[in-house]
């Protein structure tokens, strides 16, 4: 297989549910769970059961999707960008990635929640960025975004001025010992002006996820998988 046809395969992901079980065909809501830099698929994913305590009666796909990069030094953790965490990579980079996400939500739905942490939390905004019509709503988790532009800023940002922002949830630890307070705030900044935020901080939660930010999520996910009906 060419370099070119391994960087446009759909990547690697699992599948768990919200409630029963559905068939592929049958269109249910969907959540997207993008993982954080040297961790996989299976990290996010064993969140589910401690969110569908908090959605009683709520059936929804979860498709945990596994970045495309091996990063180095971390047995079976992945990257979701080439190159160094600490470097922003190059803009078609960071497009195909996106749109390889994207391509993989397709299979099963043609709207969805996207839910990101760290690095994963990155890529979530990137989907949204590139493809609006696609993302029901939007969840980042201890992360951070790229200073680039992308095609459908300008939709988001009209939408969010008119009050037609996607909502999207932000949770962090404002003393996160690993992102820089400066990428968390732009990330803040870009979403206050084109999404319809929630905001929380978890002050000691550090880089990781709490059990008080579990709640939130949950009551967010609540709203937000009815809406992705």
């Amino acid at each position: 297989m060419s370099s070119d046809a391994r960087t446009r395969a759909l990547p690697d992901y699992r599948i768990a549910w919200l409630g029963a079980r559905q068939p592929d065909s049958t269109p249910v809501p969907t959540l997207v769970l993008l993982h954080g830099y040297g961790s996989n698929e299976q990290d996010l994913i064993s969140l589910v059961p401690a969110i569908r305590m908090f959605l009683p009666g709520v059936t929804a796909r979860v498709i945990a999707v596994r970045g495309s990069f091996a990063a180095p030094g971390r047995p079976r953790g992945y990257s979701w960008f080439p190159g160094s965490v600490v470097s922003q990579p190059s803009g078609t980079a960071v497009a195909d990635v996106a749109d390889r996400v994207a391509g993989l939500i397709r299979r099963y739905t043609d709207r969805a929640v996207i839910l990101g942490f760290s690095q994963g939390m990155c890529t979530a905004i990137t989907v949204l960025r590139r493809q609006p019509a696609l993302v029901t709503a939007l969840i980042g988790l201890s992360g951070f975004m790229f200073d680039d532009d992308q095609p459908g800023d300008a939709q988001l940002a009209g939408d969010a001025a008119a009050g037609r922002g996607v909502p999207a949830f932000v949770g962090y630890d404002p003393k996160d010992p690993l992102i820089p307070s400066i990428a968390n705030r732009w990330a803040l900044t870009y979403l206050r002006t084109h999404t319809d935020l929630e905001e929380r901080s978890y002050a000691g939660m550090g880089h990781s996820v709490s059990m008080d930010e579990i709640a939130d999520l949950a009551r967010f996910l609540q709203s937000a998988l009815c809406v992705g009906r």
